[in-house]
């Protein structure tokens, strides 16, 4: 019996695997066919388009593409489409007045191919209505594959092709936005069916759907600015040391990329199994965590170097404290992603998450511009840890306490009737 249930378990950790890796491939080759074709200085006003609309998606998604999973596996599976429809409509009503806003800001400090930087800004703002999380949460790889994953990339390699074969630039980003938009209806139908999409949004409920939603939305943007922000204050303080930040920072984050297809899969399988089984699925959880900070640490010590000399040619090196310090946030970042968004928000304690998590995102500000002062890339690395640090020990704490006790189940708007 057990044979055929870790068989299951490896398929659907191998389907999400799948999906990053072909995301990562379709993205990889997209670069040096639009620098080929369109030059390196409109590819950059793309990318900043691309940065821009990935934080508009952050607004748009307002956190349940964090709290989502758990949201949903928890619920009864007839009350599940209702809280993803609720939820598709409060974003829908997000959608409109943020990417607006984050397309008119690409158009006017982009440089290069302004208009198409601003139509890929719109591609990824609209990311923040797909329904991944709705698929990870219901543990059905197979059409967040379909689903969400395909359209998605189908849309961004057909771009990819009309400029490889003379297309105008404007083509790669409007059928990478066209790909996103039938992912976002596919999924919409196939969840809800056409009746539920054609309710249109209900403005009073989508307010009321939002508010609950809040800790959810903390968690995102903490994450989004820890991501974003230790390099921007890297380049502003001490630009000499940003070359060996940002490679060292773009390895972690194919580190981080690396673990999240386990991740996904116990964000669905733990909340999954009911109260009466949630504890037991939560410290199995927590030893599968700890195997992936090991394994992931080790292997990020031994091949970031090497890594990191490939990619720049040899013209950036990194330093094995950089190195170290970089291993020290992956194991934090990956651990606090299972302790956090795993088991913590399984046991109902997203509240108290959001707290812990806001709390470490604005003491990692000060440390970082203390710490790259003090000792570049090095420091600002170092300060990243300690500000993880800082949520991740009273975030353990909690889930011994948790663990103990009885799973309480949270209501939200999106889980009442």
């Amino acid at each position: 019996m057990m044979a055929p249930v870790r068989s299951r378990h490896v398929r659907v950790v191998g389907t999400y695997a799948a999906s990053v890796a072909v995301s990562a491939l379709v993205t990889l080759i997209s670069i040096p066919i639009v620098i080929a074709v369109a030059g390196p200085s409109a590819w950059a006003g793309l990318a900043a388009g691309q940065s821009i609309g990935t934080g508009a998606s952050v607004l748009i998604g307002f956190g349940w593409g964090t709290t989502g999973p758990t949201d949903v596996a928890r619920a009864a599976p007839a009350e599940r489409p209702r809280i993803y429809i609720e939820s598709y409509r409060a974003r829908l009503l997000l959608t409109l007045p943020i990417a607006v806003l984050a397309v008119l800001v690409t158009a006017l400090v982009v440089p290069s191919a302004p208009w198409e930087s601003a139509l890929n800004c719109a591609a990824y703002a609209c990311t923040g209505l797909l329904a991944g999380w709705f698929f990870t949460g219901t543990a059905q790889p197979g059409k967040f594959v379909a689903l969400d994953t395909a359209p998605r990339v189908l849309g961004g390699a057909a771009g990819v092709a009309a400029v490889a074969i003379g297309a105008p630039l404007f083509w790669y980003p409007a059928l990478q936005l066209v790909g996103i938009l039938v992912g976002v209806a596919l999924s919409t139908v196939t969840i809800a069916g056409i009746r539920g999409v054609a309710d249109g949004v209900r403005v009073r409920r989508s307010l009321t759907v939002l508010r609950g939603q809040s800790d959810g939305l903390v968690l995102a943007l903490v994450s989004a600015a820890n991501a974003a922000l230790p390099a921007i204050l890297v380049a502003g303080l001490v630009p000499a040391a940003l070359p060996a930040y940002a490679l060292a920072d773009k390895l972690l984050r194919f580190g981080t990329t690396a673990a999240s297809p386990f991740v996904q899969f116990l964000q669905g399988w733990v909340p999954g199994s009911g109260p009466d089984r949630v504890r037991s699925r939560v410290r199995r959880a927590a030893i599968v965590g700890t195997a992936l900070v090991v394994v992931g640490s080790a292997a990020f010590l031994v091949v970031a170097p090497w890594a990191a000399d490939l990619l720049s040619h040899g013209r950036i090196r990194l330093p094995w404290v950089l190195v170290a310090a970089f291993a020290a946030v992956l194991v934090l970042l990956v651990g606090a992603q299972v302790v956090g968004l795993v088991c913590l928000l399984a046991l109902g304690a997203g509240r108290q998450l959001a707290r812990y998590t806001l709390v470490g995102g604005i003491a990692t500000v000060p440390l970082v511009v203390v710490g790259v002062l003090s000792f570049g890339a090095v420091g600002a690395a170092a300060a990243v840890a300690v500000g993880e640090l800082i949520a991740f020990i009273p975030q353990c704490v909690l889930l011994v306490r948790k663990s103990r006790g009885p799973v309480s189940v949270a209501t939200t708007p999106t889980s009442s009737s």
